[in-house]
């Protein structure tokens, strides 16, 4: 049986505040060809814990040479103005394909009036939003904003963690929530029990590399009972569809 073509939707470059191996993308990369994922959208580290000017700037640095490789313009909504500026400056690079809100970073809610704002701007760009969800708090916030915005693709990072029953019925009432279930402790049959309930097409792969090799997910998803054009689905097709990627049978086109 031919290997599905995999697109990561949830990778870092940098380092984090946590044990384990951490670096630039060279060990995005080195992880990637080890594990047989053909391509990843980025975020950067230090845009999410530090600066999200100097970070973005770096990623697009790391990345522009790349063919395999795109990126998210993190934001952060307690700066509004400076995320606007972002938005603009990536705006028409074809390597940023999406944008990244890390509410507990930030110090604020998914339901809070400054990611509203931010949301409202994204909305008409129609580029996915990638948000980290962790609780049934954050579930149920994205879960109106999904509402709020029934055109723009939000993938829920973490699918909730431990609120991931919740994330499956929030994705089961709004088409434009992807479920992405990248999680340091990953729960025996949340993701299957995704699949029953809501369907292939509204999951999408992510490992959480580098703070994780990608075999920790990898292994979650080989175990799922599913035909081979759902799997083509869940683990390249969702994603090439709402980042507007295409990937051909022997590369990139």
């Amino acid at each position: 049986m031919t290997s599905p073509l995999i697109l990561d939707v949830h990778q870092h470059s940098g380092p984090w505040p946590f044990c384990g191996e951490t670096g630039g993308i060279a060990l995005n990369q080195r992880l990637m060809a080890r594990r047989g994922i053909s391509a990843a959208v980025i975020s950067s580290a230090r845009a999410v814990v530090q600066d999200i000017g100097a970070g973005n700037a770096e990623l697009a640095d790391e990345i522009k040479a790349s063919t395999n490789l795109f990126a998210y313009v993190t934001l952060n909504p307690n700066i509004r103005a400076v995320s606007e500026q972002e938005i603009a400056r990536y705006r028409t690079n074809p390597r940023f394909v999406g944008y990244k809100i890390h509410p507990a970073y930030a110090g604020c809610s998914i339901g809070d009036a400054r990611v509203t704002a931010l949301l409202d701007i994204l909305a008409p760009l129609a580029k996915p939003v990638l948000l980290h969800t962790w609780g049934a708090g954050e579930v149920q916030a994205l879960q109106r904003q999904a509402e709020r915005h029934p055109e723009l693709p939000l993938i829920m990072a973490h699918a909730g963690a431990d609120a991931w029953r919740l994330a499956i019925q929030a994705a089961k009432s709004c088409p434009n929530l992807y479920l992405d279930f990248t999680c340091s402790t990953p729960y025996a049959g949340a993701i299957q029990r995704a699949l029953d309930n809501v369907g292939s097409s509204q999951l999408v792969f992510g490992s959480d590399a580098t703070l994780f090799d990608p075999l920790v997910m990898l292994a979650q998803f080989e175990r799922l009972q599913m035909g081979a054009s759902d799997r083509a689905l869940v683990m390249s097709g969702n994603a090439q569809r709402i980042f507007n990627i295409k990937l051909g049978c022997g590369g990139w086109i």
